[in-house]
């Protein structure tokens, strides 16, 4: 899965606006790039296990109060200094619309109706 050209289009559009311009670490005006791929971050908190509390051979046996939150962040990276920034995409987002793709060259997606 992929984010789709349009989102990225509009999401770096809105980061630029915001002022990010240049990375904030090395000033490089440069090396700042957007991965193509979301990333999923999950919080939450490990379930009590034995003695070190982390997951026993069975994995996590999360219970409904314990699942914690899900987000897709965008990635930008400075390719300078290695600088990782990672924006909620919900940020960018507006009603329905479809921000992913999935097995989809860029041809193809620009097919699709954007």
């Amino acid at each position: 899965m992929r984010w789709r050209q349009t989102f990225m289009t509009e999401v770096a559009a809105a980061l630029q606006q915001l002022g990010l311009a240049a990375c904030p670490v090395c000033g490089s005006t440069e090396s700042l790039s957007m991965s193509r791929f979301p990333v999923l971050v999950i919080e939450a908190g490990f379930p009590p296990g034995e003695d070190d509390g982390l997951p026993g051979e069975d994995g996590f046996p999360w219970g409904e109060d314990d699942r914690g939150d899900m987000t897709f962040a965008v990635r930008v990276e400075c390719a300078t200094c290695g600088h990782l920034m990672l924006f909620n995409a919900e940020r960018y987002r507006t009603g329905d619309e479809k921000i992913m793709v999935q097995r989809l060259t860029e041809e193809g997606e620009r097919h699709l109706g954007d």
